[in-house]
């Protein structure tokens, strides 16, 4: 106990015992030629209950491939407010919250659900966002809250590309305070499945 009540004293008397930090949230833009990321942050770092109101930060991967997962795939759907019939989208370098009128929603809907495929196999995923210009619908599959929705969007935003209404993936960084913008380590938890051997 005296040891680490020492060594605790002299973290607080040292600037060398210099700790890092975490960040995390989604992934709405990536470089790869320029190496970096932007993400928008998410104050819970809970990706099954997250609260994106963090800010949006650009990072640079890190310089070591050894502390980097897979590269992330951005995209411009942020989060789903199924109660308040909202999407937020990360369009032209900001944050939107854009209303929306539901006009399906199917819940429990899991990633081997048939739904979610073209052929009753189950082979061949079924592509999303699926825009219908004609009604000005738009269907997208929330894995986070496992409901496949259809919803109205208005006019000035049927015709954005389709990676607007696609999901980027959920990361996690560690950086340090005096060098905020370069990450560490990143974690891919999208595409990362931590309980593989």
């Amino acid at each position: 106990m005296k040891k680490l009540l020492l060594l605790g004293a002299m973290c607080l008397s040292l600037s060398a015992c210099d700790f890092g930090e975490v960040d995390q949230g989604r992934c709405v833009a990536f470089d790869a030629s320029a190496n970096t990321f932007t993400m928008v942050q998410d104050k819970n770092h809970d990706q099954l209950n997250p609260d994106y109101t963090g800010g949006v930060m650009t990072y640079t991967m890190p310089a070591d491939p050894a502390e980097a997962g897979p590269e992330p795939k951005a995209g411009g759907r942020v989060k789903f407010d199924v109660e308040k019939k909202q999407v937020i989208l990360f369009v032209n370098g900001e944050l939107k919250t854009v209303d929306i009128e539901f006009t399906d929603i199917q819940n429990d809907i899991a990633a081997h659900n048939p739904k979610l495929f073209e052929d009753s196999a189950m082979k061949t995923p079924r592509k999303f966002p699926v825009i219908d210009k004609d009604n000005g619908t738009i269907t997208e599959y929330s894995k986070r809250l496992r409901k496949l929705l259809t919803f109205k969007v208005p006019a000035e935003y049927i015709n954005l590309p389709p990676e607007t209404w696609e999901a980027g993936d959920e990361v996690r960084i560690y950086y340090k305070p005096n060098a905020k913008h370069q990450a560490l380590r990143f974690m891919n938890i999208t595409q990362t499945n931590i309980f593989k051997k």
